[in-house]
């Protein structure tokens, strides 16, 4: 397949996926905002408003790691259900064109989501010049290290049911008990614990581009490499073992 027809199918994919289903059901978004909102809401309340932008950090880490959720459920139904994976490797598309097209639907999906938690930020404090590619380029790394991890595990399980189970056992590892919605400082001295979860790192640096935290140059790294680390990894992982395949 040309780059074009590679474009045209991954355009097509974010439209099946992303666009097609919020014109139907605009109740769809409500969904994806409704626990970060719910989170920020609740941070407001009990702080006053003061401690409102670790609400905002974290509700952009929760809204964009979650399309690796969203892309394992939808991914697990294309392929068990609808047999649009067994369709997929009989034709010219190529894996990661398919793969890539489904993940740009999930972001494009929560895109309004992730605006509107800029938005509050922005609203809220008063960032650098910088900021904004600092989050920007970190909320990349959230998107590409959620959707490996989820398009992984969906070449595994074997019934759309069995998402409903992972689904909220990875929002609870990675973007709720971890130091995402809060500062790492509040759990020392075990601080060591909350930097294995690299959405904790993904959220601490937006805290810092958006100055509710002061970081070191050594945490900039230290926190960049990690989220780094973690995404080369997974997108690894989805590379070599997924099953793409059906044994």
């Amino acid at each position: 397949m040309s780059l074009r027809t590679q474009l045209r199918a991954s355009w097509g994919l974010i439209a099946l996926n992303g666009i097609i289903p919020v014109k139907r059901m605009p109740l769809y978004l409500v969904n994806t905002l409704a626990a970060p909102f719910s989170f920020l809401f609740f941070i407001y309340v009990l702080s006053g408003g003061k401690e409102i932008g670790f609400g905002v950090a974290g509700g952009l880490v929760l809204t964009t790691f979650s399309i690796g959720t969203s892309l394992q459920a939808d991914m697990t139904h294309f392929r068990v259900d609808l047999k649009l994976q067994d369709m997929v490797v009989a034709s010219p598309m190529r894996a990661s064109t398919y793969v890539f097209g489904m993940a740009l639907s999930e972001l494009a999906f929560a895109m309004p989501g992730i605006l509107a938690f800029v938005v509050v930020g922005y609203a809220t404090r008063s960032p650098g010049v910088f900021a904004l590619p600092i989050i920007v380029a970190t909320l990349l790394l959230v998107w590409a290290l959620g959707s490996s991890l989820g398009f992984f595990l969906a070449t595994y399980l074997r019934d759309i049911r069995e998402t409903f189970a992972i689904a909220p056992l990875l929002s609870l590892v990675l973007s709720v008990l971890p130091p995402v919605y809060y500062p790492i400082s509040s759990i020392a001295p075990y601080e060591w614990l909350g930097y294995l979860a690299p959405t904790a790192d993904a959220s601490q640096l937006i805290q810092g581009a958006l100055g509710i935290t002061e970081l070191s140059a050594l945490d900039w790294v230290r926190a960049a490499g990690v989220l780094i680390g973690f995404t080369a990894a997974f997108m690894l992982l989805a590379m070599f073992k997924a099953q793409w395949r059906e044994r």
